[in-house]
């Protein structure tokens, strides 16, 4: 049976301003949140009555998956991790599962205001805790046994701004974007880490591959082969922004595998990619090649990015609304002001003529009667 190990909280949506009254409330610090056996529960504090929901993206009318907890300061919804649309991406070793869901606060009842905050929250549930026990050498002279004890190390991945070096959530095909692993260790220099077998998915399903197992890149105008550093347990790539055809969303899945530290860390060796043509797999098609256990072997996945073509506009299938509240955050307005300046003079100069030609007209017609 699982049990609650972690938990992440990353701020993944924030609603853009706009020029309206903002209802009087908001979020008080952090969300808290209890990863249970069946059900992920996040407490939110608010700094008056709460009278709006809360619920779960995309799912907003189900009835497992909204809350109207209203009335106090504190709001909380519990949501179940069988429905929803909560993912469950299992990790072999140590064995665990990584829960995500993502919840919206609405201050209103029914509409997305100002104020309101998304989060996407993961769990990481582990059948048992792992320690790892490294004994040292030491001189004869010493009776007294010593070992290390080391915690599994935290291990993440980011794509971010290579200049800002901020997470990126929405960019343009093409774009510079730097893809960065870290593990987190009391007993950094215990470990050697090595990336692999990472794809992407289109968030309907469809994946391609572009590290294979062996750590090695497969197409280097996707993603080149990676370098290790600068620090002990990282390793990083920059790379261009590429998309799917007729999809926004892009998610960024690896794997990290965990190796007790002898001598040197191995780097992978990897044939050198930049006389190849491109070339993709499908996740379906690749190849298994054999690779060797480690300690601990995670999968790692990083937030969601949305990748627009400036060419194209937007994407193709994508929901209008979607479309529409992207293009108002990033333009600043639906139509291009610009466009409108020939048709708006148009309009205008047709008006003074016509008010004009009235009011001679007018004017004729009462000087013909009073000569009459």
């Amino acid at each position: 049976m699982y049990f609650y190990r972690e938990c992440v909280f990353l701020l993944v949506y924030i609603i853009s301003s706009i020029s309206a009254i903002p209802i009087p409330n908001g979020i008080v610090g952090e969300p808290e949140v209890e990863c249970g056996e069946d059900t992920i529960e996040v407490v939110f504090l608010t700094e008056d009555l709460f009278n709006g929901r809360v619920f779960v993206v995309g799912h907003a009318n189900e009835t497992d998956c909204f809350s109207r907890d209203v009335g106090r300061k504190t709001t909380t919804i519990s949501v179940p991790k069988d429905r929803c649309g909560v993912t469950s991406i299992r990790s072999i070793n140590p064995p665990g599962l990584f829960v995500t869901v993502k919840v919206m606060i609405s201050f209103h009842e029914e509409f997305i205001t100002k104020i309101d905050r998304g989060y996407e929250i993961s769990c990481f549930y582990m059948e048992a805790e792992k320690t790892v026990t490294y004994p040292l050498t030491v001189s004869q002279a010493s009776l007294s046994p010593f070992t290390v004890l080391a915690e599994m190390p935290r291990c993440r991945y980011e794509v971010v701004d290579p200049v800002t070096m901020d997470p990126v959530s929405v960019v343009s095909v093409g774009s510079k974007l730097l893809h960065k692993w870290t593990c987190d260790s009391s007993a950094p220099n215990l470990w050697c880490m090595t990336v692999h077998s990472c794809f992407v998915e289109d968030g309907s399903g469809t994946e391609f591959t572009i590290l294979k197992d062996d750590g090695c890149a497969i197409d280097r105008y996707l993603l080149d082969n990676l370098e290790y550093g600068p620090g002990l347990l990282q390793a990083q790539k920059e790379a261009h922004a590429f998309k799917f055809a007729d999809k926004v969303v892009i998610n960024f899945q690896c794997s990290i595998r965990l190796d007790i530290k002898d001598e040197e860390c191995p780097i992978p060796t990897c044939p050198d990619l930049s006389k190849q043509r491109k070339r993709v797999i499908r996740k379906t098609e690749e190849k298994i090649i054999p690779i060797p256990q480690g300690v601990a072997d995670m999968d790692v996945r990083a937030p969601t990015v949305e990748v627009l073509d400036q060419q194209l506009g937007l994407a193709g299938n994508e929901d209008p609304l979607h479309r529409l509240n992207i293009q108002r955050v990033y333009d600043g307005r639906c139509i291009p002001i610009e466009t409108l300046l020939i048709p708006a003079s148009f309009c205008i100069s047709l008006i003074i003529a016509m008010t004009s030609v009235i009011i001679y007209l007018s004017f004729k017609n009462r000087f013909s009667k009073q000569v009459v």
